[in-house]
Parts: structure tokens; C-alpha cells; sequence
């Protein structure tokens, strides 16, 4: 991950003390916190606004989190799978591990936290039971170190929660803080400059820093955070001609050439009915309102949404069904490399993961220790397919392709070996069916010695 940004740096060696700690939790509530936060509130449909005040929002819409699940249900759509160099043994071990703590739900909280947050957070831990298992760290009380090198190996996860007073305000300055080196965890309370052991500290044997960061992409930014002011574009433009009917029906009935006594202005209200000289009339003020020419900036700030985002709209009319595969494809592969990226930054956590827990279960004799190369992340992501038209190619690459590759193709087969021995198994079952009875003897038209009336 050599090409991803470094925010906390420290020389090799470097011990990191009271002050040093004091100035990271700053730099990152100063720097870090305000910018997740606000990203949060998008995802839970409370935005803290970039360039308008909430108050002249009437009508939010979610793009944010449209485009986390978007973007998240494809790349894990389905588990992501595991392949193992050859050599490598006993990894049934490192699987059951998996298994047990349901590491796929797990992996999706992770991926949201990426595209919400533009990083995520775990740590590997052994509980009570020596069971190792993750934990997803809150981006905004999590930030790791690593050395200014150019390898910038890791040198302490910190993570640090506020003291709260009887009132439950955050006091200034005060934390209760977890620091995790490659040995050793150790807890403190920090307060007035300084940090006091709250427990005895705890050695590890992961051999590293067992707090995995996961970028989202080299920049550490959100799916959907480049967006942010065209999302509110978007909801001002909304709220605004929900605000032009409001104002519609509460629009001011001018007449003229009448004068209206206080039981006319009566009788219009509660009989919603006047009687007017022939000479007069009455009519609303109302502002014009260009209804047309709203509906079309109301569609170009969505399709700059997803265009930015790179997140397709999937209900644009070109989804329909009779659009082509690879018309489809095209309007996808913005989409596809975006989403690439990803996959390959949370490929990485992933093989460091998978490494982590191997050492540990090294101690425990159920496997050898994995090198990161010796671990194949897969992912998984399926796209609905048109089969009709796979079904059409596949015909005409009969005899120039392999049979596996071409079953391969059928989004409804899982397993394309498995389902070419079935159709042999098939076939073979009715040449079976179609031969039955060859071989045996015609009864009705074998000639008996004793039914022959000559008589030799």
C-alpha cells in the first residue's frame, strides 16, 4: 500500500509520548472528525450541510447512501473467496475461524464504513476463550502511525474514546486511550498533558501492529464525497418547488373594481363562493413558475451525481430491458474501474488479515504461518446478464471454445464442470434407454425345432 496517503508519521524508533499523543488527537479532531462527521450525516439522511443552512431544506434525498449500497453490493455482492498457493497447508483452520464469527457480515460492515468514511478500521484480537476474532475501530476515534520511511511500516494504532462529567459532556482534553504497538497493548487515561497505566499492559504475539487500516482509495476519500455540494444543489432545487406549491395555496385573491366588505371576506372563506359586480374580477397573485425548465436542472444535477460519483442510475431508461450487454457494459465501466480500485485496496486488508490470523494460529499448532503471496482474495460480483443473448454466442462458439468455458457463462450454473458431467450423465442415460431390448431374442419371430412342420 506503499501508494496511499500517511497522515501520522514518525521517525523509526521514536517513542511516542504524552505530548506527541496530545498533538495526533488533535491534528485528527481538528482535521479528520469535523470531515467524517459530516459524511456520517449524509449517510443517516441528517446532513450537516456544506454551503446551506438545514432549515431551507424541506425535502432530503439519500444519494449517499444510494450510492454506498450501489457501490458495496457489487463488490461483495456475494462472500468474497479465498485461494491458497500451492504448498500451503491446514487452512481449514484459518476458514473455521472465519466461519465462526460470520467474517462476510463482518467484511460488509467494513466496506460500508469505506465508502462512507474513505477508510475503516480493524483490529484482531484473542478473546477469553484464545478464539481470535476482528472488530471493526471507529474511524472517528481511530487513526494509526506509521514510520516516515518509504515502506512507512506501522508503528501504533491509537484509539481514544472522551471522559465524559455527571452531565454527560465530553470533558476538555481527557480520554481514556487504547495504544497498540507490535508487542504490547496498553491502556491510559490522558488528562492534563499527561498519560496514567489504567490497566497492566497486555503483550500480543501477532508480531506487528495487529490494527489493519483499509483506504478506500489513495486519497482516503468517501464514494459519494465529491458530490456532497451537488447533493445539496439537489435537495435546495427540491425544497424549493415544494416551497412554490405551498405558496400556491396560500396565494393572495386580489379583485378589482369591487370593494369587499368584512362578510364578504367571511362568505369567501367558509362558502368559498362571492358574487361580483359585472364589471369585476378577482384573481390570485401567484409568481410565475417554470416548471419545465426546473424539472430539467432537477435531471442534469442527478445525472452529475452519478457521473461524479460513478455510480450508475439504474433506473435510467437505458437499464431497460432491451438494451444490449455491451450497451449496458459501456455505461458501466466508469463504474467498473472505480470499484477496482476498491477491490484492490480491500484485497490487501484483507491478505494482512488473513496473514494476523495465521500467526496466531501458528501458536496453536492448527497451521503454518502465511506469507502475504500465498493468499488470493476473490471477488465475487455477479451482474444481472441478459441469457438469452450469452445463449446465442455460446452457439456460436460451439467447437471453437472449450465446453467448461462455455457453460462458464451461464449466469444460472454454478458449477460448470459439475454441470457438463450431469448433461453426459444425461445423455448417456438415454442411448441406455434407446439400445434396451437389442440384444435379446425376437420371441415371436424365432423358428422352434418342435413348431416346424417339416419333418426331417
Amino acid at each position: 500500500m506503499a501508494n496511499k496517503i500517511y497522515k501520522y508519521t514518525l521517525p523509526r524508533g521514536a517513542e511516542l509520548t504524552a505530548v506527541l499523543v496530545k498533538q495526533f488527537i488533535d491534528r485528527h479532531q481538528s482535521e479528520d472528525v469535523p470531515r467524517l462527521t459530516q459524511l456520517e450525516s449524509y449517510f443517516d439522511d441528517e446532513p450537516d450541510r456544506v454551503n446551506t443552512p438545514p432549515n431551507d431544506i424541506k425535502a432530503n434525498h439519500n444519494f449517499a447512501k444510494y450510492i454506498t449500497h450501489i457501490n458495496n453490493g457489487y463488490m461483495l455482492s456475494n462472500p468474497v473467496s479465498y485461494n491458497f498457493a500451492k504448498g500451503v497447508k491446514k487452512t481449514d483452520a484459518l476458514i473455521e475461524a472465519y466461519k465462526a464469527q460470520s467474517i462476510d457480515d463482518h467484511d460488509a460492515e467494513l466496506a460500508e464504513s469505506l465508502s462512507v468514511f474513505g477508510r475503516a478500521y480493524e483490529r484482531i484480537y484473542v478473546d477469553e476463550d484464545s478464539n481470535i476474532e476482528s472488530t471493526e475501530l471507529d474511524p472517528k476515534n481511530t487513526f494509526v502511525i506509521y514510520d516516515n520511511s518509504v515502506k512507512h511500516r506501522k508503528l501504533y494504532a491509537v484509539n481514544y474514546e472522551p471522559v465524559y462529567d455527571d452531565k454527560g459532556r465530553a470533558v476538555k482534553d481527557q480520554y481514556g486511550l487504547t495504544i497498540i504497538d507490535p508487542r504490547t497493548i496498553r491502556r491510559y487515561k490522558y488528562a492534563g498533558g499527561n498519560l496514567v497505566p489504567s490497566e497492566a499492559d497486555e503483550p500480543h504475539f501477532f508480531a506487528e501492529v495487529p490494527v489493519i487500516e483499509f483506504p478506500n482509495n489513495k486519497r482516503l476519500k468517501g464514494d459519494y464525497e465529491s458530490v456532497l455540494t451537488l447533493i445539496d444543489d439537489y435537495d435546495i432545487l427540491q425544497s424549493d418547488r415544494i416551497t412554490d406549491r405551498e405558496e400556491l395555496v396560500d396565494a393572495i385573491l386580489a379583485f378589482y373594481g369591487v370593494k369587499m366588505t368584512t362578510e364578504d371576506k367571511e362568505d369567501i372563506k367558509k362558502k368559498r363562493t362571492v358574487g361580483l359586480p359585472a364589471d369585476a374580477k378577482g384573481e390570485y397573485i401567484v409568481k410565475d413558475v417554470d416548471e419545465a425548465g426546473a424539472d430539467i436542472l432537477r435531471q442534469t444535477l442527478a445525472a452529475d451525481i452519478h457521473k461524479f460519483s460513478m455510480t450508475p442510475d439504474l433506473s435510467d431508461k437505458e437499464f431497460a430491458g432491451n438494451s444490449s450487454g455491451v450497451a449496458i457494459l459501456y455505461k458501466l465501466v466508469a463504474f467498473f474501474w472505480n470499484v477496482g480500485i476498491k477491490s484492490r485496496y480491500f484485497e490487501a486488508g484483507l491478505r494482512e488479515r488473513a496473514v494476523l490470523y495465521s500467526r496466531f494460529l501458528k501458536t496453536k499448532s492448527k497451521m503454518e504461518e502465511l506469507k502475504s503471496s500465498d493468499v488470493d482474495v476473490v471477488f465475487n460480483s455477479i451482474l444481472p446478464k441478459n441469457d438469452l443473448e450469452t445463449s446465442q454466442m455460446i452457439n456460436n462458439l460451439v467447437d471453437i471454445v472449450s465446453k467448461k468455458t462455455l457453460v462458464r457463462q451461464l449466469s444460472f450454473v454454478p458449477d460448470a464442470e459439475e454441470e457438463i458431467k450431469n448433461v453426459e450423465a444425461e445423455a448417456g442415460a438415454r442411448i441406455d434407454d434407446s439400445e434396451f431390448g437389442k440384444n435379446e431374442p425376437d420371441d415371436q419371430n424365432k423358428i422352434h425345432a418342435d413348431d416346424n412342420p417339416l419333418e426331417v
